[in-house]
């Protein structure tokens, strides 16, 4: 009897010094005013206090519906989130349509998402520490749409404009090869830097899958909607200066 009463007495002593605690807040818009997207979703905390430390987790989907009345192809902002007890992170948006599709008025997509399992925080705090308001914030800092116009910061996306050069010229090159060997050897050689070889990764996977000459359409149709789209920036710079 004795043993047992030991038992149960550690028992309610574990139990007593843990507990789990979860918070789900909406995720809100802190962008500049005039924001073309609405911003929606969710993000939930699940904080494991121990005695000298807290756990946490996060699962989160944000959501934008385009509310512009025009195409969208370029979209750049950062995600805020961060539990009671701290541990935030920012996660980098961006969404380009440069090359193929665009975001049409109306049509809602997904800014970020998290991937349950894959980010758990061991925060070493207090549970007596005091806690701030979780937060869910996403700031859009630079649209680009189809016409050319484009809102916010656009020193945001020098880095994007850049890499477009280097992914036009790549597509281009390639597009010239005369044969399927030196087709199939341009597009396995990999481009700088490693965002910008994305594209030709996609590309890839369809001439694995589909065949030279169906990564050869892609291309075309890359080369092409990227041709259309730069004459259209070019037009609406003119037009602004």
């Amino acid at each position: 009897m004795r043993v047992r009463a030991a038992i149960f007495g550690f028992l309610c002593l574990t139990l007593s010094a843990w507990s789990q605690l979860t918070y789900t807040v909406p995720v809100t818009d802190k962008s500049e005013p005039g924001n073309p997207v609405k911003i929606s979703g969710t993000a939930s905390f699940s904080e494991l206090v121990l005695a000298d430390s807290v756990t946490s987790s996060s699962n989160f989907l944000v959501e934008a519906r385009n509310v512009s009345g025009k195409a969208i192809i370029l979209l750049l902002g950062y995600f805020d989130e961060a539990g009671p007890y701290g541990g935030g992170t920012r996660h980098l948006i961006e969404v380009d349509h440069f090359f193929w599709g665009e975001i049409d008025p109306g049509l809602s997509f997904v800014l970020a998402r998290s991937h349950p399992g894959t980010r758990i925080l061991d925060l070493h705090a207090s549970p007596s520490e005091p806690v701030s308001a979780p937060k869910a914030e996403v700031n859009v800092e630079y649209v680009e749409f189809l016409d050319g116009s484009s809102y916010g910061d656009a020193t945001v996306a020098n880095d994007i404009h850049e890499m477009r050069t280097v992914m036009f010229d790549a597509l281009r090159r390639i597009d010239r090869a005369g044969s399927t060997e030196e087709f199939q050897g341009l597009l396995e050689e990999k481009i700088q830097p490693d965002a910008a070889d994305s594209l030709l990764a996609a590309i890839r996977h369809t001439e694995k899958r589909y065949g030279v000459a169906a990564a050869r359409r892609q291309i075309h149709t890359a080369i092409f909607v990227a041709e259309q789209r730069t004459r259209a920036l070019r037009v609406f710079e003119r037009a602004r200066k």
